[in-house]
């Protein structure tokens, strides 16, 4: 996990720019090295064996130094608008922001986004890429390289939608940590990633495989990580950790699209969530919670979790509480209205849409007394759900539901990165930090919509979508 400066676990890191063998001594760690369960080995080895085989995408290598010149810059820190910008990069960092001279616009190696409104590039801090929204592809019913090919396919889709860096809270057979690795050495397109390898959850918990089973089949899937108690609980943790996560997801309460599942119903206890904390705490990590009901939610919040996934029926008091103790919310607002308005024509289970019915009801208040709470709100859109390469879509949500444009944009820049714990990377447009960058063709705080269709997107200083000249 990569760490902000001053934590003293803290060790930076070169960016990663070409192939397997780009990579540092000290960060070297490929794919087939990183997966070592008996069954992801097996699994996953003709996947990498493939991927080793192809070409390095055509923009793995960022050239030495870029000039763009733009026509205005919001840098996501919450200063407005600069017009008519110059930002220098080297070797995949910013390095300058200045005014723009007539000598920039004659300046022939300069890259013109004059028409254009440069922003950082777009975080999700719930999107989870080895999953999709076809009921047809349920996660619990595919092998691990079905599950790891949807990576790939997802990855390229999310990086195109303008999204440079994601968290990942839920990676079937430690899918997701083959797939953060195959991007980072430059095998595969996708935003940078932070990962969470498969959830905690309780027996017959939410995410739990083979729920519906009579108990005679007693299915159990490595889709998911069943842990009950303190002690299963960090020895859980400590295999995760093993084979390389980056985060740590635990199950609070029940879920909506789990068979068996109440998601107003705490899981875990106060204590259990405890022992997640404490033990990724011992390796600078941090524990995300799913919760929709309010016992969960207090329970997580309590034991010292760092975000609340979803955060369904939230209460005054306990918006207070997460406010006072620097808690994040994740809130998926859109995810929740795709699945009621298209989950009857996709033919998801009826009983589960009559649970996100009740859900629903209560999802956007929370939303709104989170935010009047002060609760740092960071966007996350539970992608997977809905389609991948649509999570912007979530951004006019977050502005219905109170939040100025700003805000919103925000919460998908600096406050995400913050959440995750390298604000002093990505997230803003500043000098030192990564060269992740977007334009759009106008000011999204005009027209917040603008950032569903993003025409030019940069990480790391290499150029990998520039539709900007059509």
């Amino acid at each position: 996990m990569e760490l902000e400066q001053g934590n003293p676990l803290y060790r930076p890191k070169p960016e990663v720019q070409g192939g397997w063998g780009a990579v540092s001594e000290e960060t070297r760690l490929p794919c087939l090295e990183r997966i070592r369960t008996p069954a992801a080995a097996l699994a996953f080895a003709p996947i990498l064996a493939w991927m080793a085989a192809m070409p390095s995408p055509g923009s793995g290598q960022a050239p030495e130094t870029t000039i763009i010149r733009a026509g205005a810059l919001i840098d996501g820190t919450g200063t407005p608008p600069r017009q008519n910008v110059v930002i220098g990069i080297r070797d995949g960092r910013i390095t300058e922001i200045r005014g723009a001279t007539p000598a920039d616009a004659a300046d022939p190696n300069a890259m013109d986004l004059s028409e254009f409104h440069v922003l950082p590039g777009l975080i999700d801090v719930h999107a989870h890429l080895t999953l999709s929204h076809d009921p047809e592809l349920d996660y619990g019913g595919l092998s691990a390289p079905a599950t790891a090919i949807l990576g790939v396919m997802h990855a390229k889709r999310t990086l195109m939608a303008g999204f440079t860096t994601v968290r990942d809270p839920t990676g079937p057979y430690y899918a997701d940590v083959a797939l953060r690795d195959a991007i980072a050495a430059g095998r595969v397109e996708g935003p940078r990633m932070f990962v969470s390898g498969p959830v905690l959850t309780i027996t017959g918990g939410h995410g739990a495989v083979g729920n519906w089973a009579p108990p005679e089949l007693e299915i159990r899937s490595a889709a998911a990580t069943i842990a009950d108690g303190s002690d299963e609980i960090r020895r859980a943790v400590r295999l995760h950790q093993k084979y390389g996560v980056d985060f740590i997801k635990i199950i609070a309460t029940g879920g909506i699209f789990t068979d068996r599942s109440d998601p107003g119903a705490a899981s875990y206890t106060r204590e259990e969530i405890e022992a997640a904390v404490d033990e990724a705490r011992k390796r600078g990590q941090r524990v995300a919670a799913h919760a929709h009901g309010l016992e969960g939610i207090r329970n997580a919040v309590l034991a010292g979790a760092h975000s609340i996934e979803h955060g369904s029926y939230l209460d005054a008091a306990t918006a207070t509480l997460m406010a006072e103790r620097g808690v994040f919310l994740v809130s998926d607002v859109y995810a929740d209205e795709y699945s009621l308005t298209h989950g009857e024509a996709l033919g998801l289970d009826p009983a589960h849409l009559v649970t996100a019915r009740a859900v629903s009801r209560h999802f956007r208040e929370s939303f709104k007394l989170a935010h009047a709470a002060g609760v740092k709100i960071a966007f996350g859109t539970d992608a997977g759900v809905f389609p991948h390469g649509d999570s912007a879509k979530q951004f006019a949500l977050y502005v219905a539901l109170g939040m100025s444009p700003m805000e919103a944009l925000q919460s998908a820049t600096g406050t995400a990165a913050e959440l995750i714990g390298v604000r002093q990377d990505v997230g803003t447009i500043e000098v030192g930090r990564r060269a992740d960058l977007i334009a759009v063709a106008s000011n999204p705080l005009n027209d917040i919509r603008q950032l569903e269709a993003v025409p030019f997107v940069m990480k790391a200083g290499a150029v990998v979508k520039n539709d900007t000249r059509r």
